[in-house]
């Protein structure tokens, strides 16, 4: 008995020979230990599985095209022998996409395991490009064993007369399943596009040598490092730290960068406050041995928190005692003659959140998929001011239904229609009911043919996409 298994190559990973003039070699760096075997079998442009004839010396197709393990096993070719085809022999390949299926094997008495780790041809390209495609390495968007949102896509190109730039991507689930490379503008959708990895390629195109041109700078990929959606439908709140500050603050100006994103809304609130009162070692009095209760010297708002009780300097556990931070009252059992202290906060009031003022929104000078909103804060006579402040900004997806919105009049072919919000695809109702349309979610354009002169209307329930913090910044001033 042996082990088996067969591993096929996609549009993400397939070899592309597009661009060669001549193929003049081929490299296989792999292993086959005692007890194993690999071999291969080749397609060009997704045509049908071949293995070179040695025989007849001659590319044939192999007989079962429904690949198996089991069938390449029988009826591929060995490393050794692709390895020894001349250029001649391999000169098909050039001009083409090349796939290429690799079946391996083990046998039960063996620990050996053969591998593959890279598969080359060698060659030259033609003299003059007019056409070129570039790859990038695969990208990991996590660490963690699962499949993250990618959140946006964003592609720095230039055009010259009739050059052009097509960027194709694929995904790596998390399982190691790469999927077929597609544009990607397909991967920007809501939901969100789920991977683990992605990789990108650039086909660029320049038919007018000397005076047209194709130049791609950058792919910048923006996505979640986990799989915690930190906002659904509705409203998001991102809260900052509290801060401590040696003087009262009565004026602050908040500046918050985020993606510009349809009927969404953020808002800012301040809080500011006195600062408590710490109070360190306390004394209680002295354990007699029986139960006690003594009440702290200081009772007003009283902190429930970082309450500590000592026995000569001993922190004890909560178990042992009793606090109350509404009377300041501590009942606890203490060895006779142990000296009984505690730590405690008083002074301690709620934050409490008062609206900052939208001063404007200014495009981001480093990303144009930006904006910069600003917030002030002056506190007024009777406003918050302290030494103790925190912000608070709060997202908001705006939601509605839209009813009878009249799109246009049917010409008998398909028309595009923008839509005034992102309508929930399974809500949409087109008018009239003869007409065919389909949501281009990641656009929202509606796609509708309808019979000459009938007047297209549309309803839907809508919700603004998710919108998201990229950083917020805030500066206090006394």
């Amino acid at each position: 008995m042996s082990r088996t298994a067969l591993v096929k190559t996609n549009t993400a990973t397939a070899i592309d020979l597009e661009n060669y003039s001549t193929v003049t070699g081929l490299s296989i760096a792999s292993e086959e230990p005692t007890g194993t075997a690999a071999r291969f079998v080749l397609s060009l442009d997704n045509g049908n599985w071949q293995a070179y004839d040695t025989t007849n010396t001659t590319w044939a197709d192999v007989a079962t095209q429904t690949l198996t393990a089991d069938s390449v096993l029988t009826e591929g070719n060995t490393k050794a022998e692709l390895l020894a085809l001349t250029a001649t022999q391999l000169d098909r390949f050039a001009g083409h996409v090349v796939n290429i299926a690799v079946a391996m094997s083990k046998s039960d008495t063996t620990n050996n395991i053969p591998s593959i780790t890279s598969i080359k041809f060698n060659g030259q390209s033609n003299d003059m490009l007019t056409k070129k495609t570039v790859e990038g390495p695969e990208i990991s968007l996590t660490d963690l064993n699962a499949d993250v949102e990618i959140m946006d896509i964003h592609v720095d190109k230039e055009e010259v007369a009739g050059g052009t730039v097509t960027v194709l991507a694929a995904t790596k689930d998390k399982d190691g399943n790469w999927a077929d490379y597609v544009d990607y503008t397909d991967l920007l959708t809501s939901p969100a596009t789920m991977a683990k990895a992605i990789k990108f390629k650039a086909v660029l195109t320049s038919p007018t040598p000397g005076t047209s041109s194709a130049t791609i700078r950058s792919v910048t990929i923006k996505h979640r490092t986990d799989n915690v959606a930190v906002f659904s439908e509705g409203v998001g709140v991102c809260l900052t730290k509290t801060y401590n500050f040696i003087n009262p603050i009565s004026r602050a100006h908040l500046m918050v960068k985020h993606p510009l994103v349809p009927d969404t809304e953020i808002t800012a609130q301040i809080a500011l406050r006195e600062s408590p009162n710490t109070v360190t070692g306390e004394v209680l009095g002295t354990g007699t041995g029986a139960v006690q209760t003594a009440t702290l010297a200081h009772t007003e708002n009283l902190a429930s928190h970082n309450f500590a009780l000592y026995f000569d300097g001993v922190q004890q556990s909560a178990a042992n005692y009793s606090y109350s931070p509404t009377d300041g009252q501590v009942t606890f059992t203490a060895a006779a003659g142990v000296s009984v202290t505690a730590d405690y906060i008083y002074g301690w009031t709620d934050e409490v959140f008062v609206d900052m003022t939208h001063d404007t929104e200014y495009p981001d000078k480093d990303d144009n998929n930006l904006v910069d909103d600003q917030f002030d804060y002056v506190a007024g006579e009777n406003d918050p001011r302290g030494s103790v402040g925190t912000v608070r900004v709060t997202l908001t997806q705006k939601t509605g239904t839209v009813t009878g919105e009249v799109l246009g009049t049917g010409t008998g072919v398909q028309q595009g229609f923008k839509l005034a919000h992102h309508a929930k695809a399974e809500t949409i109702t087109v008018l009239p009911a003869e007409a065919t349309w389909k949501f281009k979610d990641n656009t929202d354009v509606l796609l509708v043919t309808a019979p000459q002169g009938a007047a297209i209307s549309v309803s839907y329930d809508w919700a603004a996409r998710t919108n998201y913090l990229e950083s917020i910044a805030c500066i206090f001033n006394e």
